[in-house]
C-alpha cells in the first residue's frame, strides 16, 4: 500500500540516528552502514546477550530483521523496545508498519496513535491510522483520522478516498458524494469510484444522489453501454420513461443485447409508442430466441395488437422451449380462441393446468370453448366453477350467469 511504503521510508531514516558506539558492536555498525543486514544480525544478537537493555542495539536488530523480511522477529524486538522505551517513536512507527502488513490492524492502532501524538503533522501515520480503524470496523475513528490528514493537506487523494470509504462504511452515503467528487477533481483517473458509489447509492434507494454520480461519470464515459443502461434504469425507476429512452437507446446502439432491447421496449411501452415498443421487443427475441419469457412477452404484445398469427407463432416457440410456461399456454389458448380453434384452446388450457393452478380468466375461457363446442354439461360445470372462485370479473361473471340460464334450458330439454 502506498501509505505504508511512505511510512516505511520515514522510519528507515531513524535507524541511522542510533549509531552504535560500543567497540564490541563495531562490526555490526560497519555491516549496517553497508546495508548488509544479514551480516549485522548475529553481531547484534551477541551484543544483546551481553546487555539485554541496550535498546539501540535492539532497535537496529529489529530493523535488520525487518529489512531481511523476518517480520516475526522484527515485531518481537520492536515490542520489547515499546516496553523498554515507549517514547521511541521510530520503533513505534516501524512496529505499526509490520503489524499492518501482517493484518494485525487492532494491534497497530496503539502504536499509530502514539506516533500521531508525538508527531501531529505526520500525514502518513494519520493515513495508516485511518486505514487501521477502518479495518477494525470503527469508521467514526477512521473518518476523524482522514479528516486530520485533509486538515494538513487538503489535496491528499489518499485521504479523500479513505474518507469517502469510511463515510460509506458508516452509512453516511450522501456525505461521501462530495468527497469522492473532489477526489476525482484531484485525480480524474480515479473516477471509477464514482460508478461504484453510484451503484451503492442506487442499491440503498438514494436514486437522486446515484444519478448525480452516474451522470458525472458519463460526462467522460459516454460510450459505456453499461453506464447508459444504469442511467436509463434509474430514470425508469423514477417513473420517467420518456427521459430513459435516450440513454437506453445509446446502450442498445453501443452494445445491443436482449435485455437492453427489452428495457428500451418497456420505456416505449410506458410512453405509448406502440410501434417502437414492438420493434424493440422483436429485436430482443431475435437477440435471444431461446428466452421463453421474452417470447411470451412479445407474443402478448402482438396479441393485444390483434396480430394473432404472429402471436401464435411466438407462443408456440415459447412452449416448445419451456413446456411449463403457464403464461405462454394461456396466451396460446386465447389466440386459438380468436382463431375459433376451440379444441386447440382446450388442449392449451390442459397444458396450462399442468404448469400451475388455473386462473379465473383461464377457467372462463375454457367454459367459453366448451360452450362453443356444444359440450354443455362440461361448460355448465366450468361456468359454475368459475363463479365459485369469486373472480372479481363483473362482466364475465354476468355473461357466465346468462349462459348458465341458457345451458340449463338446453339441458332440460334433453
Amino acid at each position: 500500500m502506498l501509505k505504508m511504503h511512505r511510512l516505511l521510508r520515514v522510519a528507515v531514516c531513524f535507524c541511522t540516528t542510533y549509531a552504535i558506539a560500543d567497540d564490541a558492536l563495531r562490526e555490526a555498525a560497519e555491516a549496517l552502514a553497508k546495508e548488509d543486514y544479514k551480516s549485522a544480525i548475529p553481531h547484534l544478537q551477541s551484543a544483546l546477550q551481553d546487555d539485554p537493555k541496550n535498546f539501540n542495539a535492539r532497535f537496529n536488530l529489529a530493523f535488520a530483521f525487518q529489512a531481511e523480511g523476518n517480520n516475526e522477529e522484527a515485531i518481537r524486538h520492536y515490542n520489547q523496545i515499546a516496553v523498554q522505551q515507549p517514547d521511541l517513536i521510530p520503533a513505534r512507527q516501524n512496529l505499526a508498519i509490520l503489524l499492518l502488513d501482517a493484518g494485525l490492524y487492532a494491534d497497530a492502532i496503539d502504536d499509530l496513535e502514539s506516533v500521531t501524538a508525538a508527531i501531529p503533522n505526520d500525514k502518513s501515520t494519520f493515513l495508516a491510522l485511518g486505514f487501521a480503524h477502518g479495518k477494525t470496523g470503527n469508521p467514526g475513528a477512521s473518518i476523524a483520522a482522514y479528516r486530520q490528514v485533509l486538515g494538513l493537506d487538503p489535496a491528499s487523494l489518499d485521504a479523500m478516498l479513505g474518507l469517502g470509504a469510511a463515510l460509506v462504511s458508516a452509512g453516511r452515503l450522501s456525505e461521501s458524494v462530495p468527497v469522492y467528487l473532489k477526489a476525482v477533481e484531484v485525480d480524474p483517473s480515479s473516477d471509477s469510484i464514482l460508478l461504484e458509489l453510484a451503484e451503492t447509492l442506487e442499491s440503498a434507494g438514494m436514486h437522486e444522489d446515484a444519478m448525480v454520480l452516474f451522470r458525472q461519470y458519463a460526462a467522460t464515459h459516454s460510450g459505456d453501454a453499461y453506464l447508459q443502461e444504469r442511467i436509463g434504469m434509474l430514470l425508469m425507476n423514477n417513473n420517467d420513461a420518456a427521459a430513459a429512452i435516450q440513454p437506453l437507446s445509446m446502450a442498445v446502439e453501443i452494445e445491443p443485447n436482449a435485455s437492453r432491447h427489452a428495457l428500451l421496449a418497456e420505456a416505449y411501452r410506458q410512453t405509448g409508442e406502440q410501434v417502437a415498443f414492438l420493434k424493440q421487443l422483436k429485436a430482443a427475441t431475435l437477440a435471444d430466441p431461446q428466452d421463453p419469457v421474452l417470447l411470451t412477452r412479445y407474443a402478448t404484445a402482438l396479441l393485444k395488437g390483434q396480430n394473432y398469427e404472429n402471436a401464435m407463432q411466438q407462443y408456440m416457440a415459447a412452449v416448445r422451449i419451456d413446456p411449463q410456461s403457464q403464461d405462454a399456454w394461456n396466451g396460446l389458448a386465447f389466440v386459438m380462441f380468436q382463431s375459433e380453434n376451440y379444441p386447440a384452446v382446450l388442449h392449451a388450457l390442459e397444458q396450462s393446468v399442468k404448469a400451475g393452478p388455473p386462473r379465473p380468466a383461464s377457467i372462463y375461457l375454457k367454459a367459453l370453448a366448451q360452450d362453443k363446442l356444444q359440450l354443455y354439461k362440461e361448460a355448465q360445470a366450468t361456468y359454475q366453477g368459475f363463479l365459485a372462485m369469486n373472480p372479481e370479473m363483473p362482466d364475465e361473471e354476468w355473461k357466465a350467469r346468462e349462459r348458465l340460464k341458457v345451458i340449463g334450458k338446453v339441458l332440460s330439454r334433453r
